[in-house]
Order: structure tokens, then C-alpha cells, then sequence
């Protein structure tokens, strides 16, 4: 379990000590690879040193009629806050041109990213949940994460994560795809 403590300076949160933050990225518009491989360089630079890097998962667009998707996960390290990270998370959207952030319907996008776990934390508030209140239904998101650490428990329901996969219906539109990760 790790703990870390929170201090306030000016409506900022800072975090004394290094957490694991695993995100899910994803990409359905214009070049997904490169999207995705801008994306990481993006996290690396604003948010913390990225630890791990999942395959490639394309799939359906799910929710919505739209082209395929690319996603995987990273493991991130960073000293950054909850709050803090979902700023970095707005901005590097807005870098790489995605637009409506806060629309509630799901659509193309040419860059998603998402806090799936950060550490072992259980977090609420109107605009970020941790863990991410539906990474458990979506195969997309637990493949890769599972790909990158096999033994990882949700925090909320304290249940190995890889239970998850054997509730979800199988998908075969969901196809592993080799990445290379080159620095974008």
C-alpha cells in the first residue's frame, strides 16, 4: 500500500513522494500510431517517467459508429497530484487538436487519454474518479493494462483485476497489434 501525503500552496495540490499511474490512450482519427507515440513523449515530458508500454489493441469504436480504434496502457512515476495530472492530461489533449474534452456523448477522437489507477488511491470528486468508473467493462483498456502488470488489484472492490476479463463477453473484433515506440 503506498501512502503519500498532499500539501496546498495557491489551490495546487503537490504529492511528497513518487506514485504509479497506469493510463489508457487512444486514437481513431488521422495517424493512430503516431497519435499515440506523441501522446506518450507528451506524458513523459509533462507528467512523469513512463515505465512500461502495452501492445497495441485495435478495435471497433464502441458506443458510437466511427473508424477503429488504437489503445494501449502505460505505467507511469510521477509527483504529481490527481488533479494536477488530469490538467497535464486537458492540455496535452488540446495539444494534439482534440476538442469538446467534456462532452458526455462518446465520439472520434484523435487522442483519449484516461487515469485508470493511480496507485492504490480511491478518489472522487466532479471531475476526475479513480479508479476510472468503467475500465473493468472494457477490453480495450484491460488487455493492455494486463499485458503490463498481470497482478494488479482494483483498489474499490479489492478483486484481482484479471477476474474482470472472464465477466466481460468476449470480443473477437479486438486485435493485438506489436508497437514500437519510437519518441515522436
Amino acid at each position: 500500500m503506498h501512502y503519500f501525503y498532499l500539501f496546498k500552496i495557491k489551490k495546487s495540490f503537490y504529492i511528497l513522494n513518487e506514485s504509479v499511474v497506469y493510463f489508457s490512450i487512444g486514437s481513431n482519427l488521422g495517424d493512430r500510431y503516431y497519435n499515440i507515440s506523441k501522446c506518450i513523449s507528451l506524458i513523459e515530458k509533462k507528467i512523469g517517467n513512463v515505465i512500461s508500454i502495452s501492445s497495441l489493441y485495435k478495435n471497433l469504436a464502441q458506443g458510437f459508429v466511427g473508424d477503429y480504434f488504437y489503445n494501449c496502457c502505460i505505467k507511469v512515476k510521477s509527483y504529481n497530484s490527481p488533479l494536477k495530472i488530469l490538467n497535464f492530461i486537458s492540455s496535452i489533449e488540446s495539444e494534439m487538436g482534440r476538442e469538446n474534452r467534456n462532452s458526455e456523448e462518446y465520439q472520434s477522437r484523435i487522442i483519449d487519454i484516461d487515469i485508470i489507477l493511480f496507485d492504490d488511491l480511491i478518489f472522487e470528486d466532479q471531475n476526475l474518479k479513480i479508479p476510472h468508473p468503467r475500465f473493468h467493462e472494457r477490453n480495450f483498456v484491460l488487455l493492455p493494462l494486463l499485458e503490463i502488470n498481470n497482478e494488479l488489484i482494483d483498489p474499490k472492490s479489492k478483486v484481482k483485476i484479471k477476474s474482470y476479463l472472464m465477466k466481460i463477453k468476449s470480443d473477437d473484433s479486438i486485435e493485438k497489434i506489436s508497437f514500437n515506440y519510437l519518441k515522436a
